[in-house]
């Protein structure tokens, strides 16, 4: 039996998947930001997926790893670009985290990769850059060791995971709707338990304001 093609990155991405038919994972989620672009959507951190499922209201979806089922040929442009939303964090302003109608608006840098189409040989590597942006936004967020943090999660079973979305839930600050471009980004110290800011400008996330929405890319 022939398996699609899966997702192969440097970093371990996330995304917020529906089964479908047998249990099997037929959509993931793909964001829009403000010009109506839209990418899937894949979070640096499982305990962000898991605390924009619950703040989003998506609880018919699930967090996997992009790798375990993601075949991004489906959601390929007719140019063969695939468009993914690197999340990490929240938006917020001063200290306060912003919602939409969905919930929470997720932060994180819009990549586009020309793919054509996605075989088992293919595999993006991020390089540095990536991996400098992230850093940044723990240090400004005085959160220098939380890369280690989120390695922790990549195997914590899910019973852990609940935990410490019921933690983030429960000393979450006051949500305000979202009527002006956010001047921070918010992530949750779980070792802490408390909700950390920082100062946004141009080497940190933009926000895509909508999760999520089933199908392919057009």
């Amino acid at each position: 039996m022939l398996h699609p093609p899966t997702f192969k990155s440097s970093i371990r991405l996330y995304g917020l998947v529906k089964d479908g038919v047998g249990g099997q994972p037929s959509q993931v989620s793909v964001a829009y930001n403000a010009n109506g672009s839209q990418a899937i959507c894949a979070f640096v951190s499982r305990l962000d997926a898991e605390i924009a499922i619950r703040a989003c209201g998506l609880e018919d979806y699930q967090v996997r790893p992009l790798s375990q089922f993601f075949d991004p040929n489906p959601y390929l442009s007719d140019q063969g670009w695939l468009a993914m939303h690197i999340c990490c964090g929240f938006a917020a302003n001063h200290e306060q985290l912003l919602e939409t109608g969905e919930g929470l608006i997720p932060m994180g840098w819009l990549t586009h990769a020309h793919i054509v189409e996605w075989t088992a040989e293919h595999y993006l590597n991020w390089g540095e850059q990536l991996s400098h942006q992230l850093q940044t936004l723990y240090d400004r967020a005085g959160l220098r060791n939380y890369n280690a943090l989120l390695n922790e999660f990549d195997g914590a079973c899910a019973a852990e995971m609940r935990w410490h979305t019921d933690e983030a839930l429960h000393v979450m600050p006051p949500r305000f709707p979202s009527s002006e471009s956010p001047s921070q980004f918010a992530l949750f110290d779980a070792i802490e338990c408390r909700w950390c800011f920082g100062n946004s400008n141009k080497d940190v996330p933009e926000p895509h304001t909508k999760i999520p929405s089933q199908g392919a890319l057009s």
